[in-house]
């Protein structure tokens, strides 16, 4: 089968690779029928993720239909649908039964190094090998297409991580920054705790009228001082919660200067270098501070509010290219081209 493969010196390539088999009882096979392309797959390209090395094939959002299921495998069997999130947890460690999901020592990425693309074989191929099956999957409902489907086991689920970790009160005012689509699966979610109003910073026209779309107020980061722009909507005080969910040094402490006094600030980005944290000035303003990879766990919630119809986030797919077209999928991605929000890959 085809695959995107990490080669040295920052390189992808579609190569042949062999099919995985199961390995163990709980495992599945996966049959995929959507793939998507992420922000971090740009950051595997050029080596700013330890631990994945050239020969890795790369991916970590997909759905499809179960292929081939392990002798314990009991919730799910051939021929269902189904979302596969980014990382396994093994459900019995203690970070598991804590409902931290994202740590657990058996799986995730501070574990077992157990996320797709990174110490497991990737989705952006035909088929995957999933161990904890029974944890981890999540069936998808008839009237649920792929093309939403596949939002659920990242973008959709860190988004909410996000929103969630920002105790997000009734009547509250927020920002995020960035109009990226785990920024948008922020906003999505964020509006799922009530709030009276939500601003979204970004650069690009098309980003920020899709924020519009959902509901939110743009602020163009190009039009002016943000800080600024932000405490004149809100009276001079800043809002009460801030989402970084860009992973840029800059959009951090902007992030941190426009909550109010004893505001909360929740990070996703992932950062590619250090940054520098004001403690000095921030510990008198009485900011307060979440952070930390996204909580995988609640994809079943999240798949009914598809389900409903009290969420579409179709609106956040660009482009569709098959397997054999990624290359040109990434370098549209990679340097924003032709208005790209969200890039598919179909096998």
């Amino acid at each position: 089968m085809k695959a995107v493969v990490l080669q040295a010196e920052n390189q992808f390539k579609i190569e042949e690779v062999h099919e995985p088999k199961l390995l163990k009882n709980n495992d599945v096979i996966v049959k995929v029928t959507k793939a998507a392309i992420c922000g971090s797959d740009i950051h595997a390209k050029h080596g700013l993720i330890p631990g994945i090395a050239p020969g890795t094939i790369i991916g970590h959002e997909f759905v499809g239909v179960l292929e081939e299921t392990g002798s314990e495998v009991t919730r799910f069997k051939p021929g269902q649908r189904v979302a596969v999130p980014a990382a396994t947890w093994c459900g019995i460690c203690r970070s598991c039964k804590r409902g931290e999901v994202q740590y657990c020592v058996n799986g995730g990425v501070w574990g077992g190094g157990e996320i797709f693309g990174k110490g497991l074989a990737g989705a952006q191929t035909s088929y995957v090998r999933v161990p904890y099956a029974d944890t981890c999957l999540t069936r998808i409902p008839d009237n649920v297409p792929d093309d939403q489907a596949v939002f659920v086991g990242d973008v959709f689920s860190t988004g909410y991580h996000a929103a969630y970790e920002g105790k997000i009160q009734m009547g509250d005012t927020l920002v995020i920054f960035g109009c990226g689509p785990i920024a948008l699966g922020a906003l999505v979610s964020a509006w799922q705790f009530g709030p009276r109003q939500i601003f979204c910073v970004d650069m690009l026209d098309n980003r920020l009228a899709l924020a519009e779309h959902y509901g939110a107020i743009p602020i163009d980061a190009r039009q002016g001082n943000v800080v600024e722009q932000i405490r004149e909507a809100t009276g001079g005080e800043g809002t009460d919660v801030a989402i970084e969910a860009i992973g840029s040094p800059d959009t951090f402490q902007l992030a941190l200067k426009s909550v109010r006094r004893g505001g909360m600030v929740s990070v996703v980005g992932l950062f590619p270098t250090a940054v520098e944290f004001p403690l000095n000035d921030l510990a008198y303003y009485g900011v307060r501070l979440s952070m930390g990879l996204g909580n995988l766990s609640r994809m079943d919630q999240l798949m009914s509010l598809l389900e409903s119809g009290k969420v579409d986030l179709s609106p956040l797919i660009s482009h569709t290219f098959s397997l054999d077209q990624a290359l040109d999928a990434y370098e549209l991605f990679e340097n924003h081209k032709d208005r790209c929000i969200k890039v598919l890959l179909e096998p």
